[in-house]
C-alpha cells in the first residue's frame, strides 16, 4: 500500500505544477483600436496642458474580458508613438460615452515612487509625459497655486464581457501616425487625417 501512495504523489505534484503554470501565463484581456479623434476642442476634456502648442488626440480601446476572475486593468500601461519623433506618449485622461456625453474618470497627481509607465521602455523611443492641470467649467484653473502635473490613470476590475474606453493622448501639432502599446506590445496603429 504505502509503495502505491509513493508512485501517486510525484505524479499528482507535476499536474499541481503545469496546471500553476498554465494560470500564471494566462491572458486576461484582448484589445483593439478603433477610431481615432483630433480633438481641438478645448471645451470638452476637463483639462488643459502646461504646453499650450499640445493638442489632443483620443483613441477608442476595445477591451475583451477573457475570463471571470482577470486582473484589475492598469491603463497607465497603455501608451502611444509618435513615430516621426520617435517619442513614447503616456495617456493623460480616460473616458467613456453615456448617450452622447462623455464620461472621464479620475486620474490622480503620479507616484513618482511607482510608475507602471516607466516599467516597459521602448528602445530607440523618448518618453514624452505632457504634465496637465485641472478647469473648470469656464476652462479656468481652478486653484491658482495648484501647480500643473502628471495624471496617473485608474486600475479598474472590467466587469463586462466586452467593452469600449477612450484614452486621451498629449500630441504635438506634427504629429502624423504612431503604433498603440499595451505594455510593451503593439495592439494597433493609428494617425491624424489631413484637412
Amino acid at each position: 500500500m504505502n509503495k502505491i501512495i509513493f508512485v501517486l504523489l510525484p505524479i499528482f505534484v507535476s499536474v499541481t505544477a503545469f496546471a500553476q503554470n498554465d494560470s500564471l501565463i494566462k491572458k486576461d484581456y484582448e484589445f483593439s483600436v478603433g477610431k481615432s479623434i483630433h480633438n481641438k476642442k478645448l471645451w470638452s476634456q476637463p483639462y488643459r496642458y502646461e504646453i499650450k502648442a499640445t493638442n489632443t488626440l483620443s483613441v477608442e480601446i476595445n477591451i475583451k474580458r477573457l475570463h471571470r476572475k482577470a486582473e484589475e486593468l492598469d491603463f497607465n500601461l497603455f501608451a502611444l508613438t509618435d513615430e516621426t519623433k520617435k517619442w513614447r506618449i503616456r495617456p493623460v485622461a480616460i473616458y467613456y460615452y453615456k448617450v452622447d456625453r462623455k464620461v472621464y474618470l479620475k486620474s490622480k497627481p503620479d507616484n513618482r515612487n511607482y510608475n507602471v509607465f516607466e516599467k516597459y521602455q521602448l528602445e530607440g523611443y523618448t518618453d514624452f509625459e505632457a504634465k496637465i492641470y485641472k478647469t473648470n467649467f469656464l476652462g479656468i484653473k481652478k486653484k491658482k497655486k495648484v501647480a500643473s502635473v502628471v495624471q496617473a490613470l485608474p486600475k479598474m476590475k472590467i466587469k463586462s464581457s466586452k467593452i469600449t474606453y477612450y484614452l486621451d493622448f498629449p500630441i504635438r501639432p506634427t504629429f502624423d501616425y504612431g503604433k498603440v502599446y499595451f505594455k510593451d506590445k503593439v495592439i494597433g496603429f493609428t494617425g491624424v487625417k489631413e484637412e
